[in-house]
């Protein structure tokens, strides 16, 4: 039995160990402009009901900061969000955060789960301003207003690093 367990525990470190990992850069074919991003990871607990799962990367350009939210709920429903709504960050310290939406997205309903899960991919401009605000910050909560209202993410302690460290991954290279 312990040696399952040590299995177990060893396959859970090997799993944690590569959680803050560039992906391959991207080079653009045209202009030769190389873009940077992170693994997607878990901001806030996928097994809560009915759902309500929250990832993020952060992605860095020649001029540019992103970042990226993936989104799931246990819901068939549709929403969208519009380039320039706002997501809204709030800090441990209870300072906030806008950041503004980078094109248009909507939800999609994944047609294989049951029960009904609604996905969406969100794109978020960050400014200089806003890399040092979440690089100074520890998170505490993500509203992401959509079309069928603000959809509210508690961030836990344990999860509340991981945008500053995909941040600082990315600015080392």
């Amino acid at each position: 039995m312990k040696k399952y367990l040590l299995i177990a525990f060893m396959a859970s470190v090997v799993c944690s160990a590569n959680a803050q990992k560039l992906q391959k850069p991207q080079r653009d074919k045209i202009t030769g402009d190389v873009t940077l991003s992170v693994k997607e990871q878990v901001l806030s607990n996928p097994f809560t009901l009915p759902g309500h799962y929250l990832a993020g990367n952060m992605v860095r350009g020649k001029n540019y900061w992103a970042l990226y939210f993936h989104l799931k709920d246990g819901l068939n429903i549709y929403y969208y969000v519009l380039k320039g709504d706002k997501a809204i960050i709030k800090f441990t310290d209870g300072k906030l955060l806008e950041i503004t939406s980078a094109f248009d997205a909507q939800s999609s309903l994944i047609s294989y789960a049951t029960p009904d899960v609604t996905e969406s991919f969100l794109a978020f401009e960050l400014t200089d301003d806003d890399v040092a605000a979440l690089l100074s910050g520890k998170l505490s909560v993500i509203r992401i207003n959509t079309s069928m209202g603000a959809f509210d993410y508690d961030i836990k302690d344990s999860k509340s690093e991981i945008i500053k460290k995909q941040l600082e991954l990315i600015a080392k290279k």
